[in-house]
């Protein structure tokens, strides 16, 4: 079956990578999208339930350049997503204003009833609660339309029920873990881990956890899905404790209880304490990789990061900065700077800095 993997900006080739880690298969790149045939629905549930890149998973119908001259394939399996008692919504993403939005959805619901007349299949529109969710997403090149397994976007995590205005979605917070070059059974402490998504990502990802909570995804109301099981471990990998820290206690309690809620609160040890105290809580060159995640407020305190980095890490280990994009950070003499990246959250820009201790 194809599928069409909706992921945000700059995210691809790291969705690229986690579709052969999890699931044995090649997939093509487009902006924002990739595309890949997986044989077994087992394999696609797989997906759905450990994907920590993915935005969207769609099974997917069809793609075209000119939304208005899209037709539906005749040899797409339809009886095994539709049937006359399934409602089901036309979402479009990609397009700007609301009046084009619309227009592009009332033109591809005429099509899907005019499509399954004919079969006998007459589903009816819901717009508050479909049941099946059609999306079409368009990259600014093509028009990608499938029918969406979850029927919620991904990387809004169920567990992130505590956030920091000055955190990230978990599809972000899982990009920054791995930009370090974390694996799992090596050692990774995260500075101001704010409501804890990084280390909760990385947590995940160690121990292969299921991401996400399916109780109510759409893929439940099809008839192709009705004999998945029930998400679990993929499998025991080496046991992997990441450390995490925060000056603000309130920041350690919300992360403390997002941990919980996503079942890996056994594999973080989240403390308050200062910058200042590493070198006093951890011994010398007993870490990985480090990451801190600084505002405009723990600027100054850079001088501070790298002589407490080079203490803990071990030779070649790895310091992830994350920063604002307008800051300009000098590299200390005892790093080599590896990456430099500019990367959007929203509206804002976030500037990345890998570096590998000498």
């Amino acid at each position: 079956m194809k599928l069409f993997i909706v992921v945000n900006n700059g995210f691809e080739n790291l969705a690229k990578t986690e579709l052969t880690e999890l699931v044995k298969t090649e997939s093509s790149l487009f902006p924002n999208i990739l595309e890949c045939e997986v044989s077994e629905t087992s394999k696609i549930f797989t997906f759905l339930c450990h994907s920590q890149t993915s935005r969207r998973i769609l099974v997917a119908i069809t793609k075209t350049k000119e939304v208005e001259t899209l037709t539906l394939p005749k040899n797409f399996p339809w009886p095994d997503f539709f049937t006359s008692k399934i409602s089901f919504k036309i979402e479009v993403e990609g397009v700007k204003g609301q009046e084009n939005r619309f227009e592009i959805a009332r033109n591809i619901a005429g099509k899907v009833f005019n499509f399954l007349e004919p079969l006998n299949i007459s589903p009816f529109l819901e717009l508050k609660n479909p049941q099946c969710l059609l999306i079409v997403f368009f990259n600014g090149k093509e028009y990608f339309l499938g029918i969406d397994l979850a029927g919620v976007e991904l990387n809004s995590r169920y567990y992130r029920v505590f956030p920091h205005q000055a955190s990230f979605k978990g599809d972000f917070g899982y990009y920054l873990a791995r930009k370090s070059g974390f694996k799992s059974g090596e050692k990774l402490i995260v500075g101001q881990c704010k409501d804890g998504v990084i280390p909760i990502e990385a947590a995940l990802f160690a121990h292969q956890i299921p991401v996400q909570n399916t109780t109510f995804f759409s893929y439940q109301h099809y008839h192709l899905f009705k004999k998945v099981n029930s998400p679990t471990t993929l499998s025991k990998k080496k046991s992997t404790v990441i450390y995490a820290f925060d000056e603000v206690l309130p920041n350690i309690i919300a992360a403390r209880k997002n941990a919980k809620l996503a079942k890996v609160q056994e594999y973080i040890d989240f403390q308050k304490y200062s910058l200042e105290d590493l070198d006093v809580k951890h011994e010398e060159q007993s870490f990985d990789r480090i990451i801190f995640h600084l505002t405009s407020k723990d600027e100054d305190k850079i001088n501070e990061i790298y002589y407490q980095s080079t203490y803990l890490l071990k030779p070649k280990g790895t310091l992830l900065l994350i920063g604002r994009g307008s800051w300009e950070v000098s590299i200390s003499s005892k790093f080599t700077l590896i990456e430099e990246e500019e990367i959007k959250k929203g509206e804002s820009v976030h500037k990345l800095w890998v570096l590998q201790k000498k």
